[in-house]
């Protein structure tokens, strides 16, 4: 198990919290070097690895920041608001985005070393760029998901308002975007569901992605049952988290952690919701 480790170098020290392991460590050095190839038992422990690191300490004789706050003061704060710039003016943003996303992902290691908590002489913080870089993958890639669902509701002429995803304080807000009085979340993938759970789900519907075992994905929508009534959704069949793509086309009732959710297609949902406005359903 990796404990409390403060490096020998004394300009920079390195804090790792105790239930950190080598397991947790192995599987972020697994993820950086090709996320790609990760089984899901890999993910689970990148994850959790992830959310220990959040209290992790990068101590100099000037200062002790956690790497949270590293990230947030190196990487989100510099790179953030160009990206969703240059996001905003591609007309492909689902092919764009990853070359665009790679080309600051670059940055992210020379803005390290050049600010000090990342050095070769103390192996430790390797982790901080771990850390880093999986924050400003999940950030662009919800980014670029964000915006072609955005741009893709446009294009299907539904009313829908959008927080400013330009603004930073707007990007902390607790929906992304209200349909029908509903608010909405929309999320990369089911991992809020599946490793994120903190007992509440905020918002009435959640728009993402499911994938099959050959990484093939399809659009959903989750919805909490007052969600789905609100459009006019009709009786659902019973099923699970794991068995839902298999079930689909047809609306699955799923209950997981104690709370029921309705999960249908995206593009059935949209044909719902444009049926409501105007003023053909019910």
């Amino acid at each position: 198990m990796i404990g409390s480790i403060m490096s020998l170098e004394q300009a920079l020290q390195i804090s790792i919290p105790s239930r950190f392991t080598q397991a947790h460590h192995d599987a972020l050095m697994a993820y950086l070097a090709d996320s790609r190839g990760l089984a899901t038992t890999a993910w689970r422990l990148v994850y959790q690895g992830i959310d220990l690191l959040d209290s992790a300490q990068v101590v100099t004789p000037h200062s002790t920041r956690t790497f949270r706050q590293v990230y947030d003061e190196l990487i989100a704060r510099p790179f953030a608001n160009p990206y969703i710039e240059q996001l905003l003016q591609t007309r492909d943003v689902i092919a764009d985005s990853p070359q665009i996303a790679a080309s600051f992902a670059r940055q992210i290691r020379p803005n390290l070393e050049e600010s000090g908590p990342l050095s070769r002489e103390v192996p430790e913080s390797i982790l901080l760029q771990g850390y880093c870089l999986y924050w400003w993958q999940s950030f662009s890639r919800g980014y670029a998901f964000e915006v072609f669902i955005m741009r893709d509701l446009e294009a299907a002429g539904i009313e829908f308002e959008m927080h400013d995803i330009r603004n930073p304080s707007d990007r902390y807000s607790p929906a992304d975007l209200v349909v029908q009085n509903l608010l909405g979340d929309i999320k990369t993938s089911i991992y809020f569901l599946q490793w994120q759970w903190q007992g509440q789900l905020r918002n009435d519907f959640y728009i993402t992605r499911l994938y099959d075992k050959r990484r093939e994905h399809t659009l959903v929508v989750f919805q909490k049952p007052d969600a789905w009534n609100n459009i006019g959704g009709s009786e659902a069949v019973a099923g699970m988290l794991e068995s839902i793509i298999n079930l689909l086309p047809i609306p699955v009732e799923i209950e997981l952690h104690g709370i029921i959710l309705i999960v249908v297609d995206y593009e059935t949902w949209k044909q719902m919701i444009r049926q409501i406005q105007s003023g053909e359903g019910s």
